[in-house]
């Protein structure tokens, strides 16, 4: 990375002074700026953004500290240092309550100058390193959205979760299920990938954003994708609907759209309170899609009765049965999806146990945020991640102590470990005795 440095000072000696030593003493790639006032200081700063400025603090017309000052408010985050003399000592002090880094007082030393410079860059260094990870975890989050919100779908219509875990996630969400109804879109005999099915939900999303309605949906589930919409206790059901024949309008043309040849229908549940009533208006959005047509392709439970051209919808059994069947589907799909998930992250770990293994590199081997992985990895094998590679290892370990020819010291690093003592620890914490007890009593002489 190329560092912008802007040297700040009325004396053209100086400021090639300081270019010597920036040039001659700094192994850093460094990009050199010069100024030779204050307002040449403010105008180059705001064409370069310098990381660093050194700054003079007593020039002709503006001076260093109100230079300071302006330049501060368009760049808070560079790195002033201010040069002054010893007469002028108490500029220097304001100059530090004002937010610069350091001062140097003339004439400095070259090796005292060289030092603030390294310093300094050492400290943007670990700025942008944090800046980096705090990226990165905003990106997981955003990543970790969608993922969220379909699980709060499908435990909503499934029942997966307990109702204090899903009142808790979508207050994380910012959900509320105060009013809700849902809109299932049904595909029959659908060949099409449900990641790009939700793709399209996934843009309507963005398009009809509303401020007091939200909106989340689930991924494909036995030929249907479910949309919940979801209002606070002030919103009234004839809102929610109009929003729900809105989405419904527009998913149809943007399916049409884009895959013609998909057959489309959907139906639309009444609204309902809370967490019993999203799975109420679930079951009612299912049966109201069964009835849908060719000719009419969106269709409301609340006019059911006004016309019923399925036979199905004359027999309540039959329509529970239905429901429970998809709800049934719904759950061995899920779990079919994540035991293959999780059986491929093992695949890899079992393949890989050698080298030093992150939870996260796994995750991305098999396409999952490694939040949501650790947790349905910690379902599913009851271990947590560190635990089930640590038992992998620990079991081949034991293996390669058959072999009197390799020391222990080697057989730690072939099993992922770098460090002799910690193997020796993780070993006896896992089965009770050290590598030379077990070797010992455990192999044959």
């Amino acid at each position: 990375m190329m560092y912008r440095i802007l040297i700040v000072d009325d004396e053209a000696l100086e400021r090639e002074g300081m270019r010597w030593i920036m040039t001659n003493m700094i192994e850093e790639p460094l990009e050199i700026i010069e100024a030779e006032n204050g307002r040449d200081a403010l105008q180059k700063a705001s064409i370069y953004k310098p990381h660093i400025i050194f700054m003079d603090i007593r020039m002709p017309g503006m001076d260093g500290l109100l230079a300071l000052r302006s330049i501060k408010a368009e760049l808070p985050h560079v790195k002033f240092v201010l040069v002054t003399a010893y007469d002028y000592f108490d500029y220097a002090q304001e100059a530090l309550r004002l937010g610069a880094k350091d001062y140097i007082v003339k004439p400095a030393k070259r090796q005292e100058i060289a030092a603030l410079i390294e310093r300094l860059i050492a400290d943007i260094k670990q700025e942008q390193e944090a800046a980096t990870i705090v990226q990165e975890r905003e990106q997981q989050l955003i990543e970790l959205i969608p993922l969220v919100k379909a699980e709060l779908a499908l435990g909503l219509i499934a029942e997966t979760i307990d109702e204090q875990e899903l009142l808790s996630i979508a207050d994380s969400l910012q959900l509320p299920l105060d009013r809700i109804c849902s809109i299932v879109i049904a595909f029959p005999e659908s060949k099409l990938p449900g990641k790009l099915l939700s793709q399209h939900i996934g843009q309507l999303q963005q398009k009809l954003g509303h401020s007091s309605i939200r909106s989340f949906s689930s991924t494909l589930v036995n030929e249907h994708i479910v949309l919940f919409l979801s209002g606070d206790a002030q919103c009234q059901s004839e809102e929610l609907l109009r929003e729900a024949d809105q989405w419904s309008i527009q998913l149809i043309a943007s399916y049409k759209h884009s895959i013609p040849m998909q057959r489309v229908f959907i139906g639309i549940g009444t609204m309902h309170e809370g967490i019993h009533g999203a799975r109420r208006s679930y079951y009612e959005a299912v049966f109201a899609s069964t009835t849908a047509t060719e000719q009419q392709v969106i269709s409301h439970f609340q006019n059911m009765d006004h016309h019923s051209p399925q036979p199905l919808l004359r027999n309540k059994s039959e329509q529970y049965a239905y429901v429970q069947q998809a709800i049934s589907l719904i759950q061995q799909e899920r779990e079919q999806h994540t035991f293959s998930i999780i059986d491929a992250a093992i695949g890899y770990m079992e393949r890989n146990y050698k080298q030093e293994l992150s939870l996260e590199e796994v995750a991305e081997q098999v396409h999952l945020n490694p939040y949501y992985f650790s947790k349905v990895f910690k379902q599913q094998t009851g271990e947590t991640f560190i635990d089930y590679i640590t038992r992998i290892r620990i079991e081949h370990a034991k293996r390669w102590m058959n072999n009197k020819d390799i020391s222990l010291k080697e057989i730690c690093y072939l099993v992922g470990y770098n460090d002799p003592n910690y193997f020796s620890r993780v070993f006896k914490k896992v089965t009770g005795i050290t590598p030379s007890e077990y070797r010992a009593t455990n192999t044959s002489t």
